[in-house]
Formats: C-alpha cells, sequence, structure tokens
C-alpha cells in the first residue's frame, strides 16, 4: 500500500483552507495546516476520517526565517512535500490613501513575500525528489483591479504573474505549478475584509462556498492544469473586461466598484 501525499496548506485556520484541509484528509493524504495561530483537528467544521494524518504548524509566512524553519521541520518529519497550497492571504478593502501603513505592509508581505518565501523554501523537496506541485491561490481580483481594492489586486497580480514565471522555470523538473483564481468566496474573510459590511450582498450572485471553490481547485490539480479561475461567469467577464477599449472600461467602471 503506497504512503499518502504529504499537502502542506497555509493559511489553514478557516474559509479555504480549511475546506482544502478536509478535502484532502478525506481524499487518504497526510495534511499539514499552516496557520498563524495554533488549530486542531476538532477546529474543522465538519470530521474527517483518520484524524492521526493531520498536523498544524504555527508560522507566519511573511517572515522569512520563519518560513526555512518549518519547511525543515517538515523536511525532517516527513521527508517530503507532494504539494504546497500557497492559500495564506489577506485583504483590506479600502483606497490607498485611507489604509494604513501597517496594513499596506502586512498586506505585501502575506500576499507576495509569503507566496515567494514559502515557495522557495518548499521547492528544494520537491526538487529533489523529482515532482511536487505548487498551488498559489490568487483571485481573479488580480486579473480586474476595482476601487478600495488597489493593493489587493495588485499584490494578487503579482502571485499570478509569479505562478507563470515558476512554471516556466520549473519546465521538465517534475514539479508543477497551478494559478487558482477565485472570485468572491463566502467565508469571514470578506468581513475582516470590508468594513462596511456592504460588499457581501452587492456580490451575493457571484459569492463562492468554500468548499466548492476548494473540489474546483483540487480537480484542477490532480488534472496538471495550470490555472482554473471561477465563477465561470465572473471569469469570462474578467476576460472580456480586459479586451475593451479604455473607454468603454471607463464607462462600465461604476458597475465594477461596488466596495
Amino acid at each position: 500500500m503506497s504512503s499518502p501525499r504529504v499537502v502542506v496548506i497555509t493559511g489553514a485556520s478557516g474559509g479555504l483552507g480549511q475546506a482544502l484541509t478536509r478535502l484532502h484528509l478525506e481524499k487518504g493524504d497526510l495534511v499539514i495546516a499552516a496557520t498563524r495561530k495554533p488549530v486542531n483537528h476538532e477546529s474543522l467544521t465538519t470530521p474527517v476520517p483518520d484524524s492521526n494524518r493531520f498536523f498544524s504548524y504555527t508560522v507566519n509566512v511573511g517572515n522569512n526565517e520563519d518560513v526555512r524553519r518549518f519547511a525543515a521541520w517538515v523536511h525532517v518529519r516527513f521527508g517530503r512535500c507532494d504539494i504546497l497550497y500557497n492559500n495564506a492571504g489577506i485583504a483590506v478593502f479600502e483606497p490607498l490613501i485611507g489604509m494604513d501603513i501597517d496594513e499596506l505592509e502586512e498586506t505585501l508581505r502575506t500576499n507576495i513575500a509569503g507566496v515567494m518565501y514559502t515557495t522557495r523554501a518548499f521547492l528544494p523537496l520537491m526538487l529533489d525528489c523529482g515532482s511536487g506541485h505548487i498551488v498559489n491561490v490568487a483571485s481573479l481580483a488580480g486579473q480586474v483591479a476595482t476601487a478600495k481594492a488597489s493593493v489587493y489586486a495588485a499584490s494578487k497580480a503579482a502571485v499570478i504573474r509569479f505562478s507563470e514565471g515558476l512554471q516556466h522555470e520549473l519546465a521538465g523538473s517534475g514539479v508543477r505549478v497551478t494559478c487558482a483564481m477565485p472570485g468572491p468566496i463566502d467565508t469571514p474573510f470578506l468581513e475582516k475584509a470590508d468594513r462596511t459590511g456592504a460588499y457581501r450582498s452587492k456580490v451575493a450572485r457571484y459569492l463562492l462556498s468554500a468548499d466548492e471553490t476548494a473540489r474546483h481547485i483540487y480537480k484542477a490539480v490532480q488534472a496538471n492544469r495550470s490555472e482554473v479561475a471561477m465563477p465561470y461567469r465572473l471569469k469570462m467577464l474578467s476576460v472580456l473586461y480586459a479586451l475593451l477599449p479604455q473607454r468603454i472600461k471607463q464607462l462600465v467602471a461604476p458597475l465594477l466598484n461596488r466596495k
């Protein structure tokens, strides 16, 4: 009987991270849930089989030394990393001028530097094995920026381009890269990002559940797809918007700026 895959998931304390954790445990994988605050098996909202395959580690992905210690622990404890989900991320829906500088810097450290630090720390384990899969969780916001999300959108655009470049760098190595670009997900993340409390109702027609998002991403990883975006309607709207002349973009801008 083959040993279970070793799956590392950052930002695993809630929302999509928890959904990915539950899904991989249900599939028989060994999951290491990486969070800023300690979590345990009981914190998952639905029971999963064989909690002996669940491990947690407290790490700040925006701190390179913290991440290096985490990767070293995984190496010593498990010997490999088959799938790495760079899922940790934060958002503050505020105009740039209204953002506290600490919030601005934390967004960049977590959403951009954190993805690169974690990838760089775990990549040697995968290259040594000649296999592995890196999943960078970006956002459709990285394709189309809107008011009050300039910083968040920029950070996710960086993740999209980083994923693209990484795919080229790792061609032929046996290590795959998937960039996931979900739209808004119905999780507490929205309440933390939007202080007005109005954003959820404004995007209700596009809201994804954490579980369905996790399933879409899982299928893309299993199929070795380089990217996956959801929901389909919002994905197509973002593609069409990118093709519009600047004059038309200015006309439809009020429809986008709903935060």
